[in-house]
């Protein structure tokens, strides 16, 4: 599947969710992904987008009120060059971790993610909202769950080089949550 990236990134967010039994292997960072060539463009999580926390009401920090916390735990990817190395390709997978709250309603949710491309690290040229479904068996409250595979496809020349792109991965998410996130992060 052929990823076309739409709309500029805002803000970027979300935190730590220890206290929800979640984790990231204990570093409190976000990821980053695994198996990319040094000329390949820079692909991570940002890290307050790399966490969801999701309350029924969205001014609520109750936790009966908590409908879903979620982590991305990893970012596996690879890229190679196309077209008369005119274009890199970028595939990523998404690893993560997700724990139904008692506010949920149903076995199914469905959790927001975007993808976006940035050059220079900052100046975002396109992104796109997707969403992952995570269907939780009977009696079951936490999942591992991998997403779909994206593709990517990037022009380079010798004033765009692979290595100048930037991808971010992160859970899209309301005000309320990316500053729940922040002040997590500004606890740390």
């Amino acid at each position: 599947m052929r990823a076309r990236l739409l709309l500029p990134l805002a803000a970027l967010a979300l935190a730590g969710c220890e206290t929800l039994g979640l984790s990231s292997g204990g570093t409190g960072e976000a990821p980053r992904a695994s198996s990319l060539r040094a000329d390949c463009p820079n692909v991570g999580s940002p890290t307050d987008t790399a966490d969801l926390v999701r309350f029924r009401t969205p001014d609520s920090r109750d936790l009966t009120d908590l409908v879903v916390a979620a982590r991305i735990t990893t970012l596996d990817g690879s890229c190679r060059f196309v077209d008369r190395q005119t274009a890199v390709e970028v595939t990523l997978t998404m690893g993560l971790e997700i724990a139904r709250g008692p506010a949920a309603t149903g076995r199914t949710l469905s959790l927001p993610y975007f993808v976006a491309v940035a050059t220079d690290g900052e100046r975002i040229l396109d992104k796109a909202v997707y969403a992952i479904a995570a269907e939780f068996p009977a009696n079951t409250q936490r999942l591992r769950v991998r997403g779909e595979e994206i593709r990517l496809t990037l022009p380079v020349s010798e004033a765009q080089r692979a290595a100048g792109y930037s991808v971010f991965v992160g859970f899209q998410l309301t005000e309320q949550e990316l500053a729940l996130n922040r002040s997590r992060i500004a606890a740390r």
